[in-house]
């Protein structure tokens, strides 16, 4: 959300000479508009590939739960990410 003015201002030509990003360790970091985009594109591909481990994630637990028979099951089952994914 931080990135989407910048980058607005970064693709119409207008950022100062002297800009910079400030990374995640606080060190400031000159880029350009391509970086920029660079930074925005791998955010979303980012983004999107989580999404859709969350999303096949969800499927399964759909499919385990809709073949469980035992409430003891059901109530047992264990919702998230199994061990080591």
């Amino acid at each position: 959300a931080r990135l989407t003015p910048v980058l607005t201002v970064a693709k119409a030509g207008q950022l100062p000479d002297t800009f910079f990003w400030t990374d995640a360790d606080n060190n400031d970091v000159a880029v350009t508009a391509g970086d920029l985009t660079a930074l925005d594109a791998a955010m979303t591909q980012a983004m999107v590939m989580q999404g859709f481990k969350i999303h096949e994630r969800q499927r399964q637990m759909k499919k385990d739960i809709g073949e469980l028979t035992k409430v003891s099951d059901i109530l047992n089952y264990s919702v998230g990410w199994p061990e080591g994914g």
